[in-house]
């Protein structure tokens, strides 16, 4: 098992703490939001870490480094990410999805306890996801018995579109190596050969599971608290969730 942090795009709506530092060093609480990513997976015996680099790429590697408190970490860049969606920067990934991994975005905090229950999961392919509130935005899913029906992104989320049984993403996937291999990867490899390089990951993901070609489990985060920080409202939003626990989280 290891983790994959996508963290390549400039973070605009910060804009102007993203200015000076990419959005994944951002301060949460006192503590840069990758930090948050990177302790949660140590935390839960993950020991190596691949993370996707791109806008201010330098500032990320000087940071961390190649090991971060017993965690390994390599990086791989995307030089494109301006004109480039997280599809393509988990495609430039695919030497690394040779072994289970956790999938996460680098915008992401969230309480340690949600990697180690997504870890004792007997599924090999599972969402973390969140009961869908009105202020929540972006991509959903509708599950049976547990079990993705299908996986909805926000453009195609119209006039009309039922949100009381959908279920929020929360960007954080367990996803067997198996799966990567014989079918994420050559749907990614679909997706870029018609030059649809600008589409996020979950576009491939809801293909897959609207076609029966993989099985995706969900897991809610119950009392966990998480945040996905996009803009300064969220950024503000979720200091105040953090804050009383940040001098924990050594």
């Amino acid at each position: 098992m290891k983790g994959l942090i996508l963290s390549a795009g400039m973070g605009t709506r910060l804009d102007p703490l993203t200015r000076t530092r990419p959005k994944c060093m951002v301060h949460v609480a006192g503590r840069p939001m990758m930090e948050y990513q990177l302790d949660s997976l140590r935390r839960a015996g993950v020991k190596d870490c691949v993370i996707v680099v791109g806008y201010m790429a330098d500032s990320v590697r000087g940071h961390f480094g190649s090991y971060y408190r017993g965690v390994s970490i390599s990086y791989v860049e995307n030089t494109i990410y301006a004109e480039t969606n997280n599809l393509y920067s988990l495609w430039l990934a695919k030497a690394e999805l040779n072994d289970d991994i956790l999938l996460l975005e680098g915008d992401l905090v969230f309480d340690d306890q949600l990697i180690r229950q997504l870890l004792q999961m007997d599924e090999r392919n599972v969402a973390v996801v969140d009961r869908f509130r009105s202020y929540m935005d972006g991509t959903v899913i509708l599950a049976n018995g547990g079990v993705a029906d299908s996986m909805v992104l926000k453009a195609d989320q119209g006039p009309g579109f039922d949100y009381g049984p959908a279920l929020k993403t929360v960007n954080i996937y367990r996803l067997s190596r198996e799966t990567l291999t014989e079918a994420i990867v050559p749907e990614m490899e679909s997706f870029l050969a018609k030059g649809r390089t600008g589409q996020y990951y979950e576009a491939v993901f809801s293909s897959l599971i609207g076609s029966g070609r993989m099985n995706m489990a969900v897991m809610n985060t119950g009392n966990n608290k998480w945040a996905e920080i996009d803009t300064l409202g969220d950024l503000r939003d979720a200091q105040k969730m953090f804050d009383a626990t940040s001098a924990a989280a050594i």
